[in-house]
């Protein structure tokens, strides 16, 4: 299953369903469906774009036989996502609790399995080419590129993982809805992320 196909999940189930249909008993033709509600980022948190993030913290985690630890930004607190996606992290800038509860209208940051990236990283590997003009490659020993691209009425900001890392063929990514596109929150959310991948390191443990 995909990190794409997981977060779709987590996220209102009245956002991925068909409009309802109501049939009267004179006329089973005659339907009348209800608009899928447009989801909206909360002003507060749009308006937040403005203002200096908070200060990073250490985040540390295993998987396999490797430990792996990045800096992330303040402004975002860890909530448990129920799948494959983890860690997870929701932007709440007023937040200072160290664990909170998943909103389908705020921001994300996540590493988790998307088949895509796998794909992707897969064929750079082994043929050094990429997809499209929206991936871009990484001087990293952790990422092969970098990307955005849009799914499930969200926009994604995503780096992939190189394979024998820790996360191989995964992808850290950080998305939000296509209404702040364009925002100074966009830039703050992809500037958070650029600090993950930049602080980002591990090692094999014994």
């Amino acid at each position: 299953m995909g990190f794409l196909d997981i977060l779709k999940k987590i996220t209102n189930t009245a956002l991925n369903s068909k409009p309802t249909e109501t049939k009267t008993a004179s006329n089973p033709q005659n339907t009348t469906k209800k608009p899928v509600p447009t989801l909206k980022t909360p002003q507060e948190i749009v308006e937040s774009g403005n203002t200096p993030p908070k200060s990073p913290f250490l985040h540390k985690d295993e998987f396999g036989d490797k430990e792996y630890s990045f800096m992330i930004s303040g402004d975002f607190v860890e909530f448990n996502s129920h799948c494959e996606v983890m860690p997870s992290f929701q932007y709440e800038p007023f937040n200072d609790d160290d664990y909170t509860g998943y909103n389908e209208l705020l921001p994300i940051i996540g590493i988790g399995p998307n088949d895509d990236i796998y794909c992707a990283v897969e064929e750079y590997e082994e043929n050094g080419t990429l997809p499209d003009e929206n991936y871009e490659e990484c001087d990293s020993e952790y990422f092969a590129f970098k990307c955005s691209f849009k799914a499930y009425n969200r926009k994604y900001y995503a780096y992939g993982f190189r394979s024998n890392t820790a996360r191989e063929f995964e992808m850290l990514s950080v998305d939000y809805l296509p209404d702040i596109e364009g925002t100074p929150l966009e830039n703050k959310l992809k500037a958070a992320l650029d600090e993950i991948a930049l602080s980002y390191s591990e090692n094999t443990m014994n």
